[in-house]
């Protein structure tokens, strides 16, 4: 299935199913194998992103259930071997639209436990990501605290991913969020 994004629900009875019928009117979404993980594909991300705030602003009991949204740019295919080589490929488009300031990586890895390190597959993209701006005369530095830019990377299996999350589009959208 193609898709372009990661839609989480909170732990709990029922909420997986709920929330996936909700979005079903929206967009063409399935559960995965992991728990409280739907994956989905929309014709416009922004409608998307804003009919589930309006949602959230009229109290619509469905939004109790929405744990994360993740709106992907870019899906690729990978072994534990070649992750962190891939994703370092699809971020590089991304880096063109970091003005500067600061940022971080943050990968959320879903199976392959034990085959996958997490911190050190962000650590490894992140240095990419420094390198190319201060290539092309930009000044970047990595914080975790408020950045004003995440680069997400979501699996789902052997398949990743990756999104450039700005300060303004978590702030607009604040279920867009990264663990």
């Amino acid at each position: 299935m193609n898709w372009n994004m990661v839609v989480t629900s909170l732990p709990g009875p029922g909420r997986e199913h709920r929330l996936l019928h909700e979005l079903g009117s929206m967009g063409e979404f399935h559960m995965t194998q992991f728990k409280d993980v739907c994956v989905g594909y929309v014709e416009d991300v922004t409608n998307f992103l804003e009919a589930i705030r309006q949602a959230e602003e009229e109290g619509a009991p469905w939004v109790e259930d929405l744990g994360r949204v993740i709106p992907i740019e870019q899906i690729f295919h990978f072994t534990p071997e070649t992750l962190a080589e891939q994703m370092k490929e699809a971020v590089t488009p991304l880096v063109r639209r970091i003005s500067g300031g600061t940022f971080y990586v943050r990968l959320e890895r879903r199976g392959l436990i034990g085959q996958v390190m997490s911190p050190d597959v962000e650590r490894s993209v992140a240095d990419h990501i420094l390198a190319l701006a201060e290539s092309e005369g930009r000044q970047l530095r990595t914080s975790f605290e408020d950045a004003d830019y995440i680069v997400a990377a979501e699996t789902v299996g052997h398949e990743c991913g990756v999104a450039l999350l700005t300060r303004d589009l978590r702030q607009r959208y604040p279920f867009v969020q990264t663990r």
